[in-house]
């Protein structure tokens, strides 16, 4: 009997014990609710203040942006949405980023049989390669196609030569790549075997026959 009281009041003991801990417990995950919450509302003003600032900046540049800034941009979505406009406006996609020199991709994309895409896609290499990291001397784009699914393109443009690589990439790896005297070569062979639509795109001034 004596043993039986015993073991008893250990128990009580021990259940006592455990409702104090899961007590603790709960006071403690309530008070990190309280202090996630601080954090969200302090992350919130700060990105909005961040947005605000990245907005004058803006505005600030007027028509000629820091590409190089929005290029390496961990800003706000401001920042993105700006990049994203300019790349547009020069015809290229924009999005993902390097992952050695953090900056974002810029794609370029080519319909086939598109009238004046060489000249506006060369164009925009242009534009954009001086504010690019190169990488062993080469400035790189991405490129999109109907087979992306299967396998990756780069676009490699030399700055100093004008010479120009297509590189083949599987799951991040190297398969082979393509060497070109210059970039509108380049551009001519993405636009012939690795387009995005087939078109028929007809100068002005003429029509198709009846």
């Amino acid at each position: 009997m004596q043993m039986q009281t015993e073991d008893s009041a250990r128990l009580a003991q021990l259940a006592a014990k455990l409702a104090q801990a899961r007590a603790k417990a709960s006071e403690a995950e309530a008070d990190l609710k309280k202090a996630q919450r601080r954090v969200e509302r302090a992350d919130d003003v700060a990105s909005a203040l961040r947005a605000e600032y990245d907005q004058e900046r803006l505005r600030l540049w007027g028509s000629k942006p820091d590409v190089a800034e929005l290029l390496n941009s961990e800003g706000s979505m401001v920042f993105y949405y700006a990049g994203e406009a300019l790349a547009e406006a020069y015809g290229l996609g924009w999005g993902m980023k390097w992952g050695d020199t953090n900056q974002t991709v810029l794609h370029v994309r080519l319909n086939r049989g598109e009238i004046g895409a060489i000249e506006r896609a060369k164009s925009a290499v242009l534009f954009f390669a001086p504010y690019i990291k190169a990488k062993r001397g080469w400035t790189r784009f991405g490129v999109q196609h109907r087979e992306s699914s299967d396998f990756a393109l780069e676009l490699r443009y030399s700055t100093k030569t004008g010479a120009a690589k297509i590189g083949r990439l599987h799951f991040g790896q190297e398969e082979g790549a393509y060497s070109f005297v210059s970039l509108e070569a380049a551009l001519l062979h993405i636009q012939e075997h690795h387009w995005i639509e087939d078109i028929i795109d007809i100068p002005s001034g003429q029509a198709l026959l009846a």
